[in-house]
């Protein structure tokens, strides 16, 4: 009688929603935000970065031009007579040149990269304030930076590198990728009100 009490209790036990797994009841309180999505496709982000890419292109013509004229000087330079004043001269206006180009490129690359870099910070900033109001709505308690994992032979070795050691191999609907754009196109247009 004794083993019998003992089976009901234990089948009872067993039964009881405290031990059964929570299936379907509430979903896993993580969710993963595609960073590439978002500064592939967030418009703002990307009309910001336009004049940047102008510049760099305006910044690339210019270098062309630059070389252009040190490799002329270059080439008078290996045309005159070895030693003589002129062929000092020349090679006195080549090094300037050559030192001026190199100054001049490291000077524009970096406010280039400031500019780029201000506006990764900011954006960074609203998707992290965008992730923490959404989160805290949702009862999320861990949100991952998921990249583009998708690749094929064609792609350079690095991509491919980049895309078998990603960190997240398979989610199902834990993207909240779309909501946090919608949120940041309604702060950009909030903001566009005030």
């Amino acid at each position: 009688m004794k083993t019998h009490h003992f089976a009901i209790f234990l089948a009872a036990l067993l039964a009881s929603p405290a031990l059964t797994p929570a299936q379907d009841s509430q979903p896993f309180p993580v969710a993963v935000l595609n960073m590439d999505k978002v500064f592939k496709t967030h418009k703002p982000f990307l009309d910001k970065q336009a004049p940047i890419k102008q510049a760099a292109a305006e910044l690339e013509k210019e270098v062309q031009l630059r070389t252009v004229e040190l490799e002329t000087a270059v080439n008078k330079f290996r045309a005159a007579q070895p030693g003589s004043p002129e062929a000092q001269k020349l090679q006195q206006q080549g090094a300037k040149l050559q030192a001026d180009l190199q100054q001049y490129v490291q000077k524009e690359r970096g406010e280039l990269q400031k500019r780029e870099v201000a506006i990764y910070v900011e954006l960074d900033r609203q998707i992290d304030e965008e992730v923490r109001k959404y989160a805290k709505a949702k009862g999320i308690r861990l949100v991952i930076r998921q990249q583009d994992a998708s690749f094929d032979q064609n792609q350079p070795l690095p991509q491919i590198l980049a895309a078998l050691n990603r960190g997240i191999v398979y989610e199902d609907g834990l993207d909240i990728t779309e909501e946090i754009l919608k949120a940041l196109d309604a702060r950009i247009a909030s903001d566009k009100k005030e």
